[in-house]
């Protein structure tokens, strides 16, 4: 048992396996503490205090993570619109032709894109949902909800 004197003058008892006493003197000096009663109220503290920091912790993370993700679904927005504009641009690009056939061909690969894209949504389907969402958010332009 480990008589001390609380800060307040006032003596507090606590009650200690044989066990426990003998871990705490090894782990004071092993560790060069000089005063068991400071590694007591640390441990309490530590104890009381813990589901706090480990909450706010949490909440840090929670809040990085969710900056990390917003990032990463700009990057594969980004990613996706300039694939299409690429895509769109080989089908589409010719030289210095005459502006009609230039039409013609503008109006071609607006419909082998529209083609392309149907076969890559098809083959999707078997895939993870992210990728629907993604192409669904950027053909419809709404967020299905998750902002």
């Amino acid at each position: 048992m480990i008589k001390h004197k609380r800060l307040d003058g006032k003596k507090k008892l606590i009650s200690l396996t044989k066990q426990m006493e003998k871990d705490l003197r090894h782990y004071c000096r092993d560790r060069g503490i000089e005063s068991e009663s400071e590694l007591i109220r640390e441990a309490i503290a530590r104890y009381i205090y813990s589901d706090y920091k480990d909450e706010t912790l949490k909440l840090q993370g929670i809040d990085r993570l969710q900056k990390g993700l917003t990032e990463l679904r700009d990057m594969a927005e980004l990613s996706f619109k300039y694939l299409r504009l690429m895509h769109i641009s080989l089908l589409a690009y010719n030289a210095e032709i005459d502006p009609e056939l230039a039409d013609a061909a503008l109006k071609s690969a607006r419909t082998r894109h529209a083609k392309f894209f149907d076969a890559f949504q098809d083959s999707l389907k078997n895939d993870p949902p992210f990728f629907e969402r993604l192409l669904h958010k950027y053909y419809t332009g709404t967020d299905n909800g998750q902002d």
